[in-house]
C-alpha cells in the first residue's frame, strides 16, 4: 500500500475541514506576513521560520504566535523547535486540534513513531466524521508499515581490507626481562610489525511475527592474513538467533550465541551462550540498555603438541563467562546529527576446573564513542574503550607458575574512523587503532598501532 503524503496540506485539510475552523489571528503584521509565507507552500517555511524565530524568546506562550512558529519550524525541518512550540500552544489550549495533528506530523517526521501514533490516535478519539476517521486510519497504517519495515527485512554484506599492525603477534615490546621464579632465565620480546588482508562476510535478518514479537538471527566470518607473520593469522565465525518482545517503550530481547576463533587455522577457542536485554527507549531519540550475558568457553587441545608435566593444557583455560553491563545513548537533532553513547560492564571468567586458578579473572570496562554525519554520503566516528583484568583468586600469589603474584591487566583502546559511500550500497571505511596493555607480567604487557581501509558492499 502506497505510504500516504504527511505534508501540512492533508493535516490542513483533514482538521480544519472537520474538527473546527482556525482560531482567529490577532491583527498582527508579523504574523500575518509569516501566515501568508507559510500558506503559499512554495518553499518559504524557512523564511516565515528565520522571521518569527528571534521573537520566540519574548513571546513563547502566545497559542497563536507558536502555532505558526510550530508549522514554519516543521516546513524548514527544525522538527525538535516545532514539538516544543506545539507543545506549548497544547499546554495552554489541548483541545486545539490543529495544534495535536501537527505535532503527530512533527514526530513522524523525527522518527518517533510511537509518539506520533499516540498523537494521532488522540485526534482520532475526538470521535471526528466516518471520512476523517478512514485518512486517520491510513495514517496509522503507514505508520505500521514503516515500523514493520524497520523490524523486519534482511541485509548481508561483503568487505575487503588492506591494513598495518605495528605489532601484529601481540608480543611485549621491551628488549627482555628476567623472569624471578626463574633467575637464570631471561625472555626477549618479540613485537613484530606487518602488513596485512582481511576479509570478512555476514548477514543479518528480522522477522515481524505479531505486533510485538520478532524473530532476528545473523552470522559472520572473517579472516585475518599477516604477509609475514603467518602465526598469527586468526579466524572466527559466529552466528545468533533470538527473539524480542516489544511493548510501548520497552523491548525485552534474548538471544543464543555461538562463535569459533581460530588462530594459524587451527582452533584456539569455542563460545556458546546466550543474551537477555532490556531497552527502553526515553524519546525517538535516546535509549537505556541493561543485559547480562553468559558464555562457555572452551579451548581445544592441540593433538599434535602434549604438554609437558606440569604445564598448563590449553583445557586447563576452559572457563564460564558472565557479565553484566548497561549503556545510554542520544541522537541530537542538531547540525551534524551526532550520536553520542556510553556504557559500562563487569563480571568474571570462572574456570571449568581449579588445576590454575591463575587463568580465572574479574573484569570491569567502560565504552565511550559517537558518530557525526558530515554530509549524506560521509560520516566519521571515534570511540574509546577501557578494561581492568584480576587474574587469580586474591591472595593466591600465582601466575602462570612463573612470576609470585597475581596478574594485573589495564588495558586501553582507541578507534577513529569513517565511512564514505562513493556509490550505491558501496563505502570506503578508513580506521586507525590504537591498543596499551599494561600489566604487572611485563609478558603480558604491549601496545599496538593499527591502520586499515576496507571496501564494502551492503546487500539491502
Amino acid at each position: 500500500m502506497k505510504m500516504p503524503s504527511f505534508t501540512r496540506t492533508a493535516i490542513a485539510a483533514l482538521v480544519l475541514a472537520t474538527l473546527g475552523a482556525p482560531a482567529a489571528f490577532a491583527q498582527d503584521a508579523t504574523l500575518t506576513q509569516a501566515k501568508r509565507m507559510i500558506d503559499t507552500q512554495r518553499g518559504q517555511g524557512r523564511g516565515a521560520f528565520e522571521l518569527l524565530s528571534p521573537l520566540e524568546q519574548e513571546r513563547a506562550g502566545d497559542p497563536e504566535f507558536d502555532y505558526l512558529l510550530g508549522l514554519a519550524a516543521t516546513d524548514a525541518g527544525e522538527f525538535t523547535r516545532a514539538v516544543f512550540a506545539f507543545e506549548r500552544v497544547l499546554a495552554v489550549r489541548p483541545d486545539h486540534p490543529q495544534a495535536r495533528a501537527e505535532i503527530a506530523r512533527a514526530y513522524f517526521l523525527m522518527g518517533e513513531n510511537r509518539t506520533a501514533r499516540a498523537e494521532f490516535e488522540a485526534v482520532k478519539a475526538a470521535k471526528p466524521p466516518t471520512e476523517v476517521i478512514a485518512t486517520i486510519d491510513r495514517f496509522l497504517s503507514a505508520l505500521d508499515q514503516r515500523q514493520a519495515a524497520a523490524r523486519s527485512g534482511m541485509t548481508g554484506y561483503i568487505e575487503l581490507g588492506l591494513g598495518h599492525d605495528s605489532n601484529a603477534n601481540t608480543a611485549s615490546g621491551v628488549s627482555g626481562f628476567a623472569i624471578p621464579n626463574f633467575p637464570a632465565f631471561s625472555f626477549t620480546g618479540g613485537a613484530r610489525s606487518d602488513s596485512f588482508t582481511t576479509l570478512a562476510a555476514g548477514f543479518s535478518g528480522r522477522k515481524l511475527l505479531t505486533d510485538s514479537w520478532t524473530l532476528s538471527g545473523g552470522a559472520n566470518v572473517a579472516r585475518r592474513y599477516n604477509a609475514i607473520v603467518d602465526r598469527a593469522d586468526t579466524g572466527s565465525m559466529d552466528g545468533n538467533i533470538g527473539l524480542a518482545y516489544l511493548t510501548g517503550n520497552h523491548e525485552f530481547s534474548a538471544a543464543l550465541q555461538a562463535q569459533v576463533f581460530d588462530v594459524d587455522e587451527a582452533r584456539f577457542r569455542n563460545a556458546v551462550g546466550g543474551l537477555l536485554q532490556w531497552r527502553y527507549a526515553l524519546s525517538g531519540t535516546q535509549q537505556v540498555v541493561v543485559y547480562g550475558q553468559t558464555s562457555r568457553l572452551t579451548y581445544p587441545n592441540n593433538p599434535s603438541t602434549v604438554p609437558a608435566a606440569g604445564v598448563p593444557a590449553q583445557t586447563d583455560r576452559n572457563a564460564y563467562r558472565n557479565v553484566i553491563g548497561f549503556a545510554w545513548a542520544n541522537a541530537f537533532d542538531v547540525r551534524f546529527q551526532p550520536t553520542v553513547y556510553v556504557g559500562a560492564y563487569g563480571g568474571e571468567e570462572k574456570l571449568m576446573q581449579n588445576s590454575y586458578p591463575e587463568f580465572g579473572q574479574k573484569l570491569f570496562g567502560v565504552r565511550v564513542g559517537g558518530q557525526v554525519t558530515i554530509s549524506p554520503s560521509i560520516t566519521a566516528y571515534a570511540n574509546v574503550s577501557y578494561e581492568d583484568r584480576h587474574y587469580g583468586p586474591p591472595g593466591s600469589g600465582v601466575n602462570l607458575l612463573l612470576f609470585p603474584f597475581n596478574r594485573l591487566d589495564r588495558e586501553w583502546n582507541l578507534r577513529v574512523g569513517g565511512s564514505y559511500t562513493f556509490a550505491k550500497n558501496w563505502s570506503i571505511n578508513p580506521a586507525w587503532t590504537v591498543s596499551e596493555n599494561h600489566s604487572n607480567v611485563i609478558a603480558s604487557a604491549y601496545r599496538r598501532n593499527m591502520i586499515q581501509a576496507t571496501v564494502r558492499y551492503d546487500f539491502r
